[in-house]
Order: structure tokens, then sequence, then C-alpha cells
């Protein structure tokens, strides 16, 4: 079955702290549903938001909750390949099984300078390593060329959130795992060849994902209304100001308790 990855909400106290208890409970939850991986720290997770001490902590706590049943893949993007590169190598002390990093923001950067910093991430870790591409966020662009190159060089895979078709097309012919970064394409991605998904509405409901992935390729009637039901609560989350906070509130619907902060300036 395709990968079903969660990218992993990071609750908060009204205090504005990280809620370590709601994450263990959720990532239990999660486990127990089924789920093949998890991405802490990512997007969803308000990784930008996190300092890289309490990046650490979330690292340690999920994977004690995890122990061995589903993947974590953690995130470890940061804005120069220095701080990457740093928080990677702590990352793979405390039981990750590999990495993610969104291609270096906030500045613009040509191919020779993304591809020397993934060249340095790999350098630095023994754990398979995704780039992350989310154009919308980082400001670069992540050329299927730079990844041909990185992919000789051991690139484990793309986490594409190109919202294009056609560019997932581009990495698929790279020669790595790609996973759907957008959950309104996950089906569409997955009978073009993807390996899997990192799915924001997995946080909420990870049985209609890991019902897709078991059905994408074989029974069309029962993926195409798994699809459905993912986009209408893709849409009811988009309504909102905050895609991360509506997330957060309708997980609090599904697993009482879980706290609906986010992180400033997010409200």
């Amino acid at each position: 079955m395709a990968e079903v990855c969660v990218a992993l909400l990071t609750p908060f106290t009204a205090a504005g702290d990280v809620a370590y208890d709601a994450l263990e409970t959720h990532v239990e939850h999660l486990v127990a549903e089924g789920v093949t991986s998890l991405m802490p720290c990512g997007t969803t997770g308000e990784g930008v938001l996190l300092d890289d001490g309490e990046i650490v902590a979330i690292l340690t706590r999920v994977s004690a909750v995890v122990g061995g049943r589903a993947r974590i893949i953690a995130h470890v993007g940061r804005a120069s390949t220095r701080a990457t590169v740093a928080l990677a190598s702590t990352a793979e002390t405390v039981g990750i099984g590999a990495v993610s990093a969104v291609a270096p923001y906030y500045y613009k950067y040509s191919d020779d300078q993304i591809r020397a910093h993934y060249l340095a991430l790999l350098r630095a870790v023994s754990v398979p390593v995704y780039a992350y591409t989310i154009p919308d966020r980082d400001g670069n662009v992540l050329s299927p060329a730079v990844v041909r190159t990185l992919a000789a060089a051991g690139l484990g895979g793309v986490k594409d959130s190109s919202k294009s078709l056609d560019r997932h097309r581009e990495y698929l012919a790279c020669g790595v795992d790609v996973l759907m970064g957008s959950d309104t394409l996950v089906l569409d991605a997955l009978r073009l060849g993807a390996a899997g998904t990192v799915s924001a509405i997995a946080n909420v409901e990870p049985r209609w994902l890991l019902e897709l992935a078991r059905h994408a390729s074989r029974d069309t009637d029962a993926a195409t209304s798994a699809q459905a039901r993912i986009d209408a609560l893709r849409e009811r989350t988009r309504a909102s100001t905050s895609v991360i906070a509506a997330l957060k509130r309708e997980l609090a619907l599904r697993l009482p308790g879980y706290p609906t902060h986010v992180r400033p300036p997010l409200s």
C-alpha cells in the first residue's frame, strides 16, 4: 500500500507552549488507526514558528510514543544550510527514520545554491533525505534538474506541494520516491505512481487517506468517494482565516480535549 504520512499538527497551550500530553495522545490515536508515517514540525506543524529545542523535544516525544510502529520523517528545514544541517544531525539521534527539509526560503536562490544546500544535508545524515517543495511558501523552485542530480547523490524522495500534476510527473521521472503534499491531488498522484502522500487532513480523518491508498489502483468508486470526502473537509478548512486553526478545531471535535490554539502571529 502507498505511504500515508500525517503532516502532524503541533498543539499549544493557551500560554503558547507546546502541549506535549495532547501531542502524545494524538500520535497514539494516529498510529492506532494505522498510518504508516508521521512528519512532525513541517508546515502544518507550524515548524517555522518552533525553536530548535522545541523541535527536538517534539521529535523525542513522538518517537517514544510511536515505538517503531510507524516511520517518523522529521522536518528539519531552516532558513540556512548550517541551521538545517545542525538540526538534522540532532534529530537523527532521537529515533527518527528520515528527514525532510523545505527548500531554503526567504531569499531567491539559484539551482546551484539549492543543490548545494541539499548535498550538504545528504552528507550530514545517514537516514533518507526528502526534499520538500512548497513554492507558495518558500518562494523558490525545486527544479526536476536539481532533483535528478540529487537522486544520483542518494536523495530518498520529494514531498511535492507544488500543486501541479505536470510538475509531479516530472519529479516521478527523476528516479526517487515522490509523496504528494496536496490533499486534493492524492488520488491523481497515486494513479500516476506516487509513493504516497503527506496529508494535513490525515490529522483529522486518517481512515479516509488509508482507504484512498488501499483502493486507488483497484476500486474506482471507493477511491473516488474517499477523495471526495477529503476534498469536502479541505474546502471547509480553507474557508477559515487559518487552515491550521481550522484543522485543530476539526480535530478537537473528534479527539476531545485537543487544544485549538495556534502560535502567534497565526491566529
